[in-house]
């Protein structure tokens, strides 16, 4: 049996201090596209499938103190907290995150997540999928990664894992305690209980 977890999409356009909105590039179209490519990884191997929910565009002011370009951790905590999930999660879709090579956020109590906008659906899907990741309860896989002479088969698999915390690879694969931490986890539980 197949879990599914619906995910609700809010592409969120900055609004600069004189009111102007700021470049933003997500369109419903790529959102479900990126979605596609980003469950499809998890099918496969977890019989989890993360379905398109609802998309909408909402234009927000961030507070004084706030950089909406790009986005600051703060930010995304402030945005996590004016767009709650619905019945599954919610992805926050952002032209760009500070520092840039972020590229996306989760807040796992919240089921919220974020991905910035990227042209290549491939990098972009496995970045949500590594998002998604976090939202079932997975932590990154290199974390206390030993880098020492001796251990590069250990940092291969970690590299291919899509919980690496570096660039992600195509492989994207999880190991055998990932996949059981997610069978355990609460969005599992919520969902898969029929």
């Amino acid at each position: 049996m197949t879990i599914q977890i619906p995910v609700d999409f809010s592409a969120i356009v900055f609004r600069d201090a004189e009111g102007k909105e700021l470049p933003q590039r997500w369109a419903e179209p790529f959102a479900r596209a990126v979605l596609e490519t980003a469950s499809a990884m998890w099918r496969k191997g977890t019989k989890i499938e993360f379905r398109f929910g609802t998309y909408e565009r909402v234009t927000e002011e961030m507070p004084e103190g706030l950089s909406p370009d790009p986005l600051t951790e703060d930010g995304f905590h402030y945005l996590v907290s004016r767009h709650k999930a619905g019945n599954g999660v919610r992805v926050l879709l952002v032209e760009r995150l500070d520092p840039p090579k972020v590229r996306g956020l989760s807040r796992e109590d919240a089921r919220v997540c974020l991905v910035t906008y990227g042209a290549d659906q491939g990098p972009v899907s496995r970045y949500l999928g590594h998002e998604l990741g976090h939202l079932l309860g997975l932590d990154h896989v290199d974390a206390h990664l030993n880098r020492d002479p001796g251990q590069e088969r250990e940092n291969a698999a970690a590299m291919a894992n899509l919980m690496f915390s570096g660039a992600l690879s195509p492989a994207n694969g999880l190991n055998a305690d990932q996949l059981s931490r997610v069978k355990r986890s609460a969005l599992v539980r919520r969902f898969g209980a029929r």
